[in-house]
């Protein structure tokens, strides 16, 4: 297993500091921490989707317990077993398009979401002006798989659905 990436990031309330996990979810707050908190050198927790937010405990300060938070959460992010349940890795797909990808499709007219997960395949369904747009593929290898593959380094392919072509029945009178 690869060495976790752990960045702390500064934030506007001094007991407040931002973990940014890179590609590792853990999925609640871990033993490591919980630990923590119970000592006092943590007041609280919270984990969300590439990071972990930890506010330190009363009288206390980042240049004394820091290194015992980051080592806590390196611990943590380095046990963790990075399988994930089809549906889970799914559902954290699609919250990266919502997030990263749609945005950008939207501002163009256009439209991308999960299609199906198979097999550390991604396909997506392009819909709107990105649907037989000449930089569709562009999107695809430089936003989407690079947007997912930050996350879920299982994905190994990102494509697009073919679109269904629907033909019109015409009456003769």
């Amino acid at each position: 297993m690869s060495v976790p990436l752990l960045h702390p990031q500064a934030t506007d309330d001094p007991r407040l500091m931002r973990w940014l996990t890179g590609t590792r979810q853990l999925s609640g707050v871990p033993p490591q921490l919980a630990a923590l908190i119970d000592q006092g050198v943590l007041d609280r927790a919270e984990v969300d989707l590439g990071e972990v937010r930890t506010w330190l405990g009363v009288n206390r300060s980042w240049e004394v317990d820091g290194p015992r938070v980051r080592s806590a959460l390196f611990d943590a992010l380095s046990a963790q077993v990075c399988e994930v349940s089809d549906q889970e890795l799914r559902d954290g797909i699609e919250e990266i398009l919502a997030r990263e990808v749609t945005p950008v499709a939207t501002s163009h007219g256009g439209s991308i979401t999960v299609h199906s997960v198979r097999d550390g395949v991604l396909t997506v369904e392009l819909t709107g002006a990105c649907l037989g747009c000449p930089l569709s593929g562009r999107t695809l290898g430089d936003l989407v798989i690079r947007s997912v593959q930050a996350r879920y380094p299982q994905i190994r392919e990102v494509k697009a659905t073919q679109p269904r072509r629907a033909w019109l029945k015409l009456k003769r009178r």
